[in-house]
């Protein structure tokens, strides 16, 4: 099937959801609501003398649940500090552990990454997924439903070395040295909490899309289960080839899909969408998401300073919304005050794992910590090939369980660059996906605003994630591409219960993407 426009096939979905009959429509919420699902199971917190991993070994990373920060309850076992990357690196890197209490979690680990290069995985915890959040626009932390470590045991990463928490300075030049280093971490790690044999799921955003790929292949390529166990990776709006494919050519298409949201007048609108088709953009889209793709797989032509157009529709953007956030396209002003300073534009005193009670509460020497520090990761650049055209298609086909997420609020990295990436990709006997992604990704209901009015939802009640179809989901020999219709950047930030079923899929506990139910746990 041949795209008539570079996102034709997915804004196919989406229209179809958003106009019903407007009658349907209200029956239908009608029914969901009578078969609605409750919110993930709050899995009930460990008493110190239960806790799983307790030892000599690690008692000197033991946080204690009840003393964290501005966190008025108990997070539970959680296990935090500094561990040796020797002998790859010369190094330390942080980590934050969180055991889970769910029983299908006993022989599993899933680590989180963030990206940057140089952005630290806390960002993850405190702003996505962890046990306790501290949202942007909020005044302090709160419990977290859609918290990941219901599902599976978790560990939150500051990698490479001179990120976060993790003394630099960077000594890599390529993605072998970051796989490198990790792995050396990563069997300390499993040695201080008896993790040998665990199932290892990686996870990560933005530019971890590169880290990802090249460790998950590295930890493969030993071949030794004791304590790389490597059975999936999942990786979200991710970078994963050159900017030219993932942010350049699909600017002016997302452009034209949201111009009710950028609101740039008409003039501007003909022009760059005149300079797109001048630069080959819109041909070179047309061509390449096709469904199978072209034998003859487009190539795109070299971005020239002409045709940087993404540049100037962020300018221009920025002059229309003073508070335009191309994290997150739905963002106006004010901005919402964040205590990470990131990703709301609004910066925020940035100052919580700097304040030396929290260094304390986490095992780590007082330590002048950024969220996205100023360490130059890779001092010349990171070396090594986009992941796309390197490891990623071999641990598609070494795993079978690869899952690509993107939100289509996302004005950075584009979802049409990854799926122009995938079609051009080969991985278990043929190139790309052969059918157009368009099934839908569906959410379980659980409680809304109605049963929080009449005081029957659990508590505490933080967090309204969005249910129903939000997005699309489709899976061809072992890899899954998944859109979130509400998402920025950071999926599991603004649509938290969607992360937290594509995460029960990475995990097993549900055949695929479009099933219906409730959440496993």
């Amino acid at each position: 099937m041949r795209a008539a426009t570079a996102i034709a096939s997915l804004l196919l979905v989406g229209s179809v959801v958003g106009l019903e009959n407007p009658h349907r429509k209200a029956k239908a919420v009608q029914r969901a609501h009578q078969h609605k699902t409750v919110l993930p199971r709050a899995v009930p917190v460990a008493r110190e003398d239960d806790y799983k991993y307790l030892t000599n070994k690690t008692e000197r990373f033991l946080v204690n649940g009840t003393g964290i920060p501005e966190v008025d309850f108990d997070v539970g076992e959680s296990y935090a500090g500094l561990l040796p990357n020797s002998p790859a690196g010369n190094s330390s890197l942080f980590f934050w552990f969180f055991p889970s209490q769910n029983p299908k979690a006993q022989d599993e680990i899933t680590i989180w990454l963030n990206g940057g290069p140089g952005c630290s995985s806390l960002d993850g915890l405190l702003q996505e997924n962890g046990p306790f959040l501290w949202l942007p626009g909020t005044y302090k932390p709160a419990r977290n439903p859609y918290s990941w470590t219901n599902l599976t045991n978790v560990v939150y990463i500051d990698q490479p070395a001179g990120t976060g928490f993790s003394p630099g300075p960077s000594t890599v030049d390529d993605e072998e040295g970051v796989a490198a280093q990790f792995k050396s971490w990563f069997k300390h790690f499993v040695d201080t909490f008896g993790l040998h044999g665990h199932k290892v799921y990686l996870t990560g955003e933005s530019y971890a899309g590169q880290y990802i790929p090249y460790i998950a292949s590295a930890m493969l390529d030993e071949e030794d289960e004791k304590y790389f166990n490597v059975k999936g990776i999942q990786i979200n709006d991710p970078s994963i080839n050159d900017d030219s494919v993932m942010i350049y050519a699909p600017a002016v298409r997302h452009l034209n899909h949201y111009t009710n949201v950028f609101a740039l007048n008409d003039t501007f609108l003909a022009d760059v969408n005149s300079r797109a088709d001048k630069c080959g953009f819109n041909k070179f889209l047309d061509e390449a998401l096709t469904y199978p793709p072209p034998k003859d797989f487009p190539v795109l032509p070299e971005i020239s300073s002409e045709c940087a157009i993404w540049d100037d529709i962020v300018a221009a953007a920025y002059d229309v919304n003073p508070c335009f956030n191309y994290y997150h396209l739905t963002d106006y002003c004010p901005y919402l005050w964040s205590e990470m300073g990131f990703p709301s534009l609004a910066g925020g005193p940035n100052n919580y794992f700097n304040r030396t009670d929290v260094q304390k509460a986490l095992h780590v020497p007082r330590t002048d910590y950024s969220v996205c520090g100023e360490t130059t990761i890779f001092k010349n650049g990171d070396q090594s090939p986009p992941s796309a055209l390197g490891p990623l298609p071999s641990v598609i086909e070494r795993t079978n369980n690869t899952i690509i997420g993107h939100g289509w609020l996302d004005y950075l990295l584009f979802l049409n660059g990854s799926l122009v990436t995938i079609q051009n990709m080969t991985w278990n006997g043929a190139q790309g996906f052969q059918k157009p992604p368009v099934e839908p990704l569906y959410v379980p209901y659980h409680y809304g605003l109605a049963e929080l009015a009449n005081g029957n939802a659990p508590e505490p009640f933080t967090l309204i994630a969005g249910a129903g179809l939000l997005g699309t989901a489709h899976t061809e020999r072992g890899l899954t591409f998944s859109s979130v219709y509400l998402a920025g950047h950071e999926i599991p930030q603004y649509v938290p219960g969607a992360a937290y079923r594509q995460l029960e899929f990475l995990l097993g506990r549900i055949e695929n993407l479009q099933q219906r139910g409730g959440y496993t746990a």
